[in-house]
């Protein structure tokens, strides 16, 4: 195989939501070994997932060692739920810290609707769900850790949520542009039946050209970058 190249597989999941969560903490436990990476974000809005991830994986001898961050909404974001501040302390407790905060892609209100502030930022939002609905807050989620020092700069990380999960190189938002890389993708739904009420019309087998060869995983860590020099964060 090329040393300038390598192969390596992504699971496409056939819709979005959390029927694919315990396939997605396999795919990202599974690859934080392989990569030999700490550190697991997960967006979560309810707990659920961190649930799973400290009572099914972090029980298991392989995964000793792995420190999980949970990242969700903040108070007061509709429609969805909150995270119930009795669960957020039990996470705690069990060495799990919990970011809640803005999401750094959001809009801001303004006082009249001509004065709302951060739309650039949340029109990124929107590119990055061209993806499908989850790769905006797997992004963001990385953001939200590092502004809240869960997690240095130039870390790298696996982060997830219920059907999306990918290995990044982590940076504040402040330096999202400069600072922060997608190295892989590791899984997402290929048909957005949430976020744009997508259906399957027909049999898909899954089937591509090259699919008969088996593909092969990158092993080792991956090499942090430089960060910005023009201007270092405070």
């Amino acid at each position: 195989m090329s040393t300038r190249s390598f192969t390596a597989p992504i699971k496409y999941f056939f819709e979005e939501g959390k029927p694919n969560l315990h396939e997605c903490f396999d795919i990202a436990f599974h690859a934080a070994l392989v990569h030999d990476i700490r550190t697991l974000v997960v967006f979560t809005s309810a707990g659920e997932g961190v649930r799973i991830a400290l009572d099914e994986y972090l029980t298991n001898p392989d995964y000793a060692g792995m420190k999980v961050i949970a990242v969700t909404f903040p108070v007061g974001k509709t429609p969805e739920p909150t995270m119930p501040t009795d669960l957020i302390r039990s996470f705690e407790e069990r060495g799990v810290p919990v970011v809640r905060a803005n999401l750094p892609l959001d809009p801001m209100d303004g006082t009249f609707h001509e004065r709302g502030l951060g739309q650039g930022h949340s029109l990124l939002g929107s590119v990055l769900e061209v993806f499908g609905g989850s790769m905006s807050l797997c992004v963001q989620a990385v953001l939200m850790a590092c502004d809240a020092g869960a997690i240095e700069m130039g870390d790298h990380v696996i982060s997830m949520t219920s059907d999306t999960a990918i290995l990044a190189q982590a940076s504040p938002t402040r330096y999202f542009l400069s600072g922060f890389v997608v190295r892989e993708i590791l899984c997402k739904p290929v048909l957005l039946t949430i976020g744009r009420k997508e259906i399957q019309e027909g049999p898909v087998t899954g089937e591509a050209v090259g699919a008969s060869h088996e593909p092969q995983q990158l092993e080792g860590s991956v090499q942090p970058a430089q960060r910005p020099t023009s201007e270092q964060p405070q």
